[in-house]
């Protein structure tokens, strides 16, 4: 479809240029006009604008029917879709199909006979001739036999979602020892038509029924619910999966493995989570409280959870973080380990952002990648939702400040708006403006209408527009409608509008008046010059008295006025920490102190600590010290990291204070930081036998400071250590053990690596892979070359990419480190005269020219299968 239209388009708008050309006079009734001369540079470009898909025709239902080959990583599919015209009559059909064998194209009439229809296919479209034409009150039903073939597709992708060919065989000959065998699909944006025929666009929806045909001894995941299983004759079992209401085709999903399943209920719906074998007995925790999420958010949004189910499954080798396919919400296994594992890595905060899409997202669904903004910044939000209500409003700012510090990071490079028209591929719109950034965009706007206001805008807005597609403008109306305001200010502002402000404080006191002076800096295309912002001004008298003043910023420069007897103790401007932005407030050192003090967020806290940190006066030492013991966990984690002039100035306490710390905090990312500072500042002082007992603590990131801590004070010690624990399954101690090994340098530890390698996946396999490029580099030439194929292997173009450029990373720093090799061996036999010296210099130079040949070879492999563009330019600039 699209590529019929965006034709026509340039089609018709060359036809309107052209007819406006002529400067001769053009008969229109009995009147004559003049039209000016358009001119029209050749080849000039045309703004990119990305509209909405164009609905020529609608996939009203679709049933599915598929088997697999594992060994050629084929899928044998068969579709049956119920198809209307969407407004204009058509006698065509135009469906997404990337990359199959197409065997049959039929009409299919009501007694289920089928007749042949012409078509033709491109590899990417399926263009039929339905042999008549239809009109919008027509339905009609098409039947395609294919074959989806994913391995032989050109891969694309993004940071977020890695890999674009929409079905994947993971270890599918069973090559990899200790890896599963597995299927899974992964469809956003438009990859649901890598492995059946669809119209493969977000503003369309559709039922589902699909028929999965699998070995017995596999279990199977898709949308709906299960609706009975059959086994076959040969051994084969077919389970019938049937979702009957309707939902975008990137939704749809299938999973197939040896899972363990975990059976719970929600208000009598069924609630079920997939996770390997050895995992049965912390399946539930490896999703933690789902149920509970179930009923929070079906009350808090006042609309019940509408699927038939929700299950969950974790899967190997996944190209995103989580998928929120409806009812079957796919998790990479970053989320899945042991009891141990998950004292440090609750997904909850992932199981939360991917339930919430399924009212945001599933049930109301973005009309366009360029809305994309309408699913994840609020299934982002869910995110804070969740932690206020289970953790406390502590926990849910610290969660949602990180998301702000991770959109500044990304605004420093580029500043984008929210709903952009103008990207160059969809994938571009998952990054921080549409997940961290609209998050905090909609915290504002429900601290700005007030709790009741925001929570009946939402309601309003599912209500309004369930199983349908929307657009920024939805959201605005419903927002407007429950509060009888205009809003155009904040939604031109925020969503329409690139950018954030850049505020600095300026502050003054003379003869009774304070004046506060608010200045807007920020600039940049499509950034406001002037941000519309309604806060508040905290003041902190030096009677200790509070005074506040809600102000409502409307010009570059604003200043606030006050009347005080003295000066102040401080002045806090965005005493909510609501606001997204840039905002120096140029504290003083006593100012960072009362700010400590008379906190109303945790975020005071913190600012005070990293403002005061590299003092060494009494009051800032005490309130470090002060802060170690904060009830928010935050708070004393920054403390501690923070107790640098602490250590100096009062080393015996402080050491005392983070060893009680390292025992008994509740949070082991504390007792993992108090082992750190123990180890930077304290290394001499602290015993042996305190670290040693540190290395039975429950906690992997404990363990793993530790055993930094010990190879720190004896790196005998240490590697003995690392020895004892190289053989556990967890990334964070595999990764200390890899920086051990690669600082160490023993070519004995490249068997680690290999095993260790093989068995990991993604930033496990990542970390791991740096580790390798390191150890590699002070390793031998017989070392290197036995590390040539693990390095290929995990740097192909069916890897992630990242994983991908770790490995390219060493080789290439290898082919540059050998070619340097080259040049000296030159310049020394250039200066030799010794015959037996000159010798030996040769037969290394030798070697040397041999391994650089298999490197550039290696480089060579890779840069033929690499589908990445970047990484393709790394390989390339190495290459020459």
């Amino acid at each position: 479809m699209r590529k019929i239209i965006i034709p026509l388009t340039i089609i018709a708008l060359v036809s309107v240029f052209e007819a406006c050309k002529t400067t001769e006079p053009t008969a229109v009734g009995t009147e004559f006009i003049t039209l000016d001369t358009v001119n029209i540079e050749a080849n000039s470009p045309r703004e990119i604008y990305r509209a909405s898909e164009t609905r020529v025709s609608d996939v009203l239902h679709a049933k599915l029917e598929v088997s697999f080959n594992w060994d050629s990583a084929y899928l044998y599919g068969r579709a049956n879709l119920t198809v209307k015209p969407h407004f204009y009559a058509t006698d065509s059909l135009i469906l997404d199909a990337k990359g199959f064998q197409i065997h049959e194209v039929a009409m299919v009439d009501r007694i289920g006979k089928r007749s042949p229809l012409n078509y033709l296919y491109d590899d990417a479209f399926l263009k039929i001739s339905l042999g008549k034409t239809y009109t919008k009150s027509d339905t009609y039903k098409i039947f395609v036999d294919y074959t989806a073939m994913p391995n032989k597709l050109e891969s694309g992708g993004s940071s977020a979602i890695t890999s674009d060919k929409g079905l994947y065989f993971i270890n599918n000959d069973g090559a990899i020892e200790n890896k599963p065998k597995q299927i899974w699909t992964q469809g956003e944006t438009e990859s649901s038509s890598c492995w059946f025929p669809t119209i493969d666009s977000p503003n369309e929806k559709t039922t589902q029924e699909i028929y999965i045909t699998v070995d017995s001894n596999y279990a199977t995941l898709s949308n709906g619910e299960l609706m009975f299983q059959t086994e076959n004759e040969d051994g084969t079992r077919t389970d019938y999966w049937k979702q009957n209401l309707p939902h975008a085709p990137y939704l749809f999903m299938m999973a197939v493995g040896e899972f363990a399943i975990a059976k719970e209920e929600w208000r009598g719906k069924p609630v079920h989570y997939y996770v390997e074998k050895k995992y049965a007995d912390v399946a539930k925790e490896i999703y933690p409280n789902t149920v509970e999420m179930l009923e929070f958010f079906s009350t808090k949004l006042g609309y019940d959870y509408p699927w038939d189910k929700y299950h969950q499954v974790v899967v190997r080798d996944y190209v995103s973080g989580a998928m929120e396919n409806t009812g079957a919400v796919i998790f990479g296994d970053f989320i899945q380990g042991n009891k141990r594992f998950l004292i440090d890595n609750a997904g909850e905060d992932i199981v939360a952002h991917e339930m919430f899409h399924h009212w945001f997202g599933d049930l109301v669904t973005c009309e366009s990648w360029s809305n994309l903004p309408l699913n994840e910044s609020f299934a982002t939000y869910g995110e804070y939702l969740w932690n206020e209500y289970k953790y406390g409003k502590d926990q849910a700012d610290f969660h949602i400040d990180g998301d702000l510090n991770v959109y500044l990071s990304q605004s420093r490079v580029n500043k984008e708006t929210l709903i952009r028209f103008n990207y160059g591929n969809e994938m571009e719109m998952f990054d921080s403006h549409s997940y961290q950034k609209g998050g905090r965009v909609l915290h504002m706007l429900r601290n700005y209408i007030g709790d009741d206001a925001f929570f009946a805008g939402l309601n309003l807005y599912l209500k309004d527009n369930e199983f349908q597609t929307v657009e920024i403008h939805n959201l605005r109306l419903a927002f407007e409608e429950v509060t009888g305001q205009d809003l155009n200010w904040f939604f031109n502002q925020w969503f329409l509008s690139a950018g954030h402000p850049i505020i600095e404080i300026e502050k003054s006191f003379a003869e009774g008046k304070l004046t506060v002076t608010i200045k807007q800096t920020q600039d940049g295309p499509d950034v406001p010059e002037v941000f519309e912002i309604p806060t508040r001004l905290y003041v902190l008298q030096a009677n200790g008295l509070v005074r506040e003043k809600e102000i409502r910023i409307t010009n570059r420069i604003k200043v606030v006025e006050f009347t005080l007897s003295e000066a102040p103790l401080l002045v806090n401007f965005d005493a909510d920490k609501v606001l997204l932005g840039d905002i120096d407030q140029n504290y003083e050192r006593e100012e960072a102190i009362a700010l400590y003090n008379n906190a109303n967020h945790f975020l005071d806290k913190t600012e005070a600590i990293k403002l005061i940190k590299n003092q060494k006066d009494s009051a800032s030492l005490d309130l470090i010290e002060k802060a170690m013991k904060d009830d928010f966990w935050n708070v004393r984690k920054t403390a501690i990291q923070a107790a640098k002039k602490l250590a100096k100035e009062r080393p015996a306490r402080t050491l005392e204070t983070l060893k009680k710390i390292a025992k008994a905090d509740d949070k082991s990312v504390n007792r993992a930081a108090a082992i750190a500072a123990i180890s930077k500042y304290f290394i001499e002082e602290v015993e042996m036998e305190y670290l040693n007992e540190r290395t039975e603590d429950l906690s992997y990131y404990v363990v793993s400071a530790t055993l930094d801590a010990v190879y720190n004070k004896d790196a005998k010690q240490g590697l003995l250590l690392a020895e004892r624990l190289e053989k556990e399954e967890n990334a964070a101690i595999l990764s200390t053990v890899a920086n051990i090994y690669a600082e160490d340098g023993s070519p004995q530890r490249q068997a680690f690596f290999e095993e260790a390698i093989k068995n990991a996946s993604g930033f496990g396999k990542y970390g791991l892979m740096n580790s390798y490029g390191e150890f590699l580099d002070k390793q031998e030439f017989a070392v290197v070359e036995k590390a040539l194929p693990t390095l290929v292997e995990n740097s192909k173009g069916t890897g992630i990419w990242f994983v991908r450029m770790a490995g390219l990373n060493s080789l290439i720093k290898m082919k540059t480190k050998i070619a340097s090799a080259i040049e000296q061996l030159n310049v020394e036999i250039e200066k030799t005269v010794d015959s037996a010296a000159m010798e030996k210099i040769n037969n290394t130079l030798k070697e040397t020219k041999a391994m650089n040949e298999k490197v550039t070879d290696a480089l060579k492999e890779l840069k033929e299968a690499e589908t990445n563009g970047n990484l393709k330019k790394m390989i390339e600039g190495a290459l020459g």
